[in-house]
């Protein structure tokens, strides 16, 4: 369930801080966010009554439609691509993982840029640090008890 939801509220606005600025509606006060875009397209005033709609966010308003006295705006905002992370398929992590004289335990885990693999070599457990290429920066010894690699031990 998402944290964020599109509202619509109207009050006076109480401050201006460059794009973002301060309403006061029946409510409270709402802090919202106009974006550089949209500060360029209608400069906000003080005292002037505004109907916003936008995505709520825990700290903010979003606003993407602007109403104030016979001026609309509207404001396009960026969206973030669903996949943050580059296709990777988590063999290349396996494979350097056994060229490298260790033997996986467990499933590989999926980080932004790399891969996290358990390796035992001589009866020893270490993490590697697997890059989405197959080159290990990072090897660093773990406990049999580390509750990280807990599901795997």
């Amino acid at each position: 369930m998402p944290d964020h939801h599109t509202t619509a509220i109207t009050g006076k606005v109480t401050h201006v801080f460059g794009h973002r600025f301060v309403i006061e509606t029946h409510r409270g006060a709402v802090l919202a966010d106009l974006t550089p875009k949209g500060a360029e397209q209608h400069s906000l005033r003080v005292g002037e009554v505004v109907n916003l709609r936008g995505e709520m966010k825990p700290s903010e308003l979003k606003v993407s439609h602007l109403t104030a006295g016979k001026t609309t705006i509207t404001i396009e905002h960026k969206k973030k691509p669903h996949d943050h992370h580059p296709h990777a398929e988590p063999g290349a992590a396996l494979k350097a993982a056994r060229e490298a004289g260790f033997e996986p335990v467990g499933e590989p885990r999926r980080k932004p840029k790399h891969f996290e693999v358990l390796g035992r070599r001589n009866d020893r457990l270490t993490e590697l640090h697997i890059e989405l290429n197959g080159h290990i920066r990072k090897m660093k010894p773990v406990e049999g008890a580390d509750p990280k690699w807990s599901e795997a031990l």
